[in-house]
């Protein structure tokens, strides 16, 4: 009993001092295509996916989260971006035994053409009448193993190629977590560290590092009723300001999934315009079919946008 206090404070008091605090070197880390999401369940939920087991989102969020699964589980994610960006994703969990999870993912985004441009000698911006593109994509491989019954443990590696125009950099990078199921099987409560690791190609001679955005995350799950679940992260990115997350799953029919969430960093899209009531709100649904599995996912922005993803998961 005592533990579960403790771990409660101490949620709490990250999430007080997290949305009082102020990053004074938010927006300084590089390589930030490995911020985005795939998965529409997760972006539904506003990624409250840290403390969540069995789950394929799991090779994203908390790699002990992959275990569980009794099947191989296949999804690929379709995400509609800005500014006529779009990504998706390729994941595959494989169940190797009843302790033993390996998973597999692959991320891309293509941002399109962007107008190029040059800055005259009176900081003009001059167009060119060229563009030019940005792409990027994301390797990973997992692994995750049950420790005793009531600890999971998991470890991703995985490599990042950004490109613009000619340029390009690159970065080696591991993901770890842990999963704690306590003696109330309602609750999973779980830990990672994401994106550490170390640039190996860069965009100039000069090798310039661009900045890994790691991030540690401190989730829990839980089932308030069989058919409604909820989760609740707390995360603490370098270059960016704490924030927290929370999200609901109500299952009302076998067949049917709605969701929603709310990302507690809203405050960073606000421009003064007439959606900023809705930053940091997320919606979704889900629709199961036999081995089939339908998500949509859509994410407020504000007047920047929503961004919205399908995703469409196999098990067999």
């Amino acid at each position: 009993m005592l533990y579960r206090k403790i771990f409660s404070f101490s949620l709490l008091l990250l999430l007080i001092t997290g949305l009082c605090a102020v990053n004074e070197n938010a927006g300084t880390t590089g390589f930030n295509n490995l911020k985005i999401v795939y998965s529409a369940r997760a972006i539904s939920m506003a990624g409250a996916m840290t403390g969540m087991g069995k789950t394929v989102e799991g090779l994203q969020f908390n790699p002990a989260g992959i275990l569980g699964l009794e099947k191989v589980n296949v999804s690929s994610t379709f995400c509609s971006y800005f500014e006529g960006s779009n990504g998706g994703a390729l994941h595959l969990v494989y169940p190797k035994a009843e302790n033993v999870s390996y998973g597999i993912m692959l991320h891309y985004l293509n941002s399109g053409e962007m107008d190029r441009t040059e800055v005259t000698s009176g900081n003009e911006y001059l167009e060119t009448g060229e563009t030019f593109g940005a792409s990027n994509l994301i390797l990973g491989v997992s692994a995750a193993r049950i420790m005793n019954p009531s600890i999971d443990v998991g470890i991703t590696g995985k490599l990042i190629y950004d490109k613009i125009d000619s340029y390009s950099a690159a970065a080696i990078l591991v993901d770890a977590g842990l999963i704690h199921h306590p003696v109330n099987e309602k609750i999973t409560v779980g830990i990672s560290l994401r994106n550490l690791g170390k640039q190996v190609a860069y965009y100039t001679s000069e090798e310039y590092s661009e900045g890994l955005p790691m991030t540690f995350a401190a989730g829990l799950s839980y089932a308030f009723r069989p058919q409604l679940s909820g989760a609740f992260d707390i995360n603490v990115p370098r270059g960016a300001n704490m924030n927290a997350r929370f999200g609901l799953d109500f299952n009302p029919h076998p067949m049917l999934n709605l969701r929603m969430g709310y990302n507690s960093n809203s405050a960073d899209w606000k421009t003064g315009g007439d959606w900023d009531w809705s930053s940091g709100l997320t919606f979704g649904a889900g629709f199961k079919w036999k081995e089939y599995k339908l998500d949509y996912g859509i994410a407020s922005y504000g007047n920047l946008g929503f961004v919205n993803q399908v995703s469409l998961n196999y098990s067999f």
